[in-house]
Order: C-alpha cells, then structure tokens, then sequence
C-alpha cells in the first residue's frame, strides 16, 4: 500500500481539516488493511497464478486449470479492492491540496465523495475480515428438511425456501434449486439449494 501527504502550505479551512482527518484515518486503515489481508503476498501470488495460466499445457490438467481459474479470481478480487482503496486516497490526497490551495469549496466536495467511496470500501474489507474460515469463500450448498408436525411444518419449510431464495437473489449469489419434494397437502417436505457467490459459505 503506497504511502501519500498532504503537501499544501496554506491554512485550510474548518471543512478542509474535518476532510483532512478523514482522510488521514483512512490512510492509516489502508495500510492496516493491506497488512491483514497479505497484500504482497497476495499479490505476487497472483502473478504466479497469471504466469501459470498462461502456459499452454495448462489445460492438459483440467481440474488444475480450473483451480488456478477460481484461485486467480479470488485474488484478482482482494488485490483489486485494495488497489482501489490506495487509488481513492491517492485522488483524494491530491485533490485536497488543489482545493486547500485554491480555496475551492466545490473540490472539497469532490473529495469528499472520493472519501465516501474509500470509506465503502473500506467497510466492505473491514466485514470480509469475519470470512477467516478455510472454507469460507467456497461456494455451499442448503438444505431443508420439514422435520416433524405434519402439515403446518411442511408449509413452514415452504415458507423458508421462498425466504433464502430471496436472500440468495438480493445478495448477488447465484442460487439452484436442486431438489424439492413437495409437501402431502401444503408446503415443501426438503429441498436443497445450491449457492455460488464470494464467501457464499461464510455467509
């Protein structure tokens, strides 16, 4: 994670200075960041990754190629984010000094918005933090079984499919209904759904 200053000489104002230490805790939960998620390594890792793929006997191991594929993504994904984060703070440390200097209300407003996007980021990252599992960022699969009490238990599992299936849509998982056996007069006797997603099994 690169590091930035602020480099402008001229006195900010009260607005600049509160967008001042936002963007100082931002920085320094930037680099916090980039150490917890092993930001070097990771991204080293995935030049290795890149560098295999582009060999052309990879595909003389499918279910190797295949990994490598998800195992690029995975990382694609962590490095990028955290890039872009170190992007964000380098705009907004630069755009800053423009607006201190210039005495530029609306270029602080511009890196304000700079700053909320960082700041998004940086929640996104802060909740990936609780996926530590081994097996967190696989995909999953659910399964629901009506148990026992008859009908009313039956239309309650129903009732639970319909409920995950929505969850499922309105996270962004992709999400497969298996397998569904019908209840004997309402509802659903088990069914099983197979999600795929980013930490589809940490959630």
């Amino acid at each position: 994670i690169a590091a930035f200053t602020f480099t402008s000489c001229k006195k900010p104002s009260w607005k600049s200075i509160r967008i001042l230490n936002t963007w100082k805790t931002l920085l320094s939960v930037a680099k916090r960041l980039g150490g917890i998620f092993d930001y070097e390594q990771k991204k080293e890792r995935l030049e290795e990754v890149m560098r295999e793929l582009e060999e052309p006997t990879v595909w003389n191991n499918p279910e190797q190629a295949q990994a490598l594929g998800k195992e690029r993504s995975a990382l694609e994904n962590s490095v990028g984010v955290l890039d872009k984060l170190t992007e964000l703070v380098a705009d907004a440390s630069a755009m800053l000094d423009l607006a201190v200097e210039a005495d530029d209300e609306s270029l602080l407003a511009d890196v304000q918005a700079e700053l909320d996007a960082a700041e998004k980021l940086v929640a996104d990252l802060e909740f990936r933090r609780m996926f530590s599992g081994e097996m967190d960022a696989s995909n999953c699969f659910v399964d629901i079984q009506f148990g026992s009490g008859g009908t009313e238990a039956q239309d309650w599992a129903g009732m639970l499919l319909r409920m995950y299936l929505r969850w499922i849509e309105r996270h962004g998982f992709k999400g497969e209904l298996m397998e569904v056996s019908d209840g004997e007069i309402a509802g659903i006797k088990s069914a099983t759904i197979r999600v795929e997603g980013d930490y589809a099994f940490g959630w």
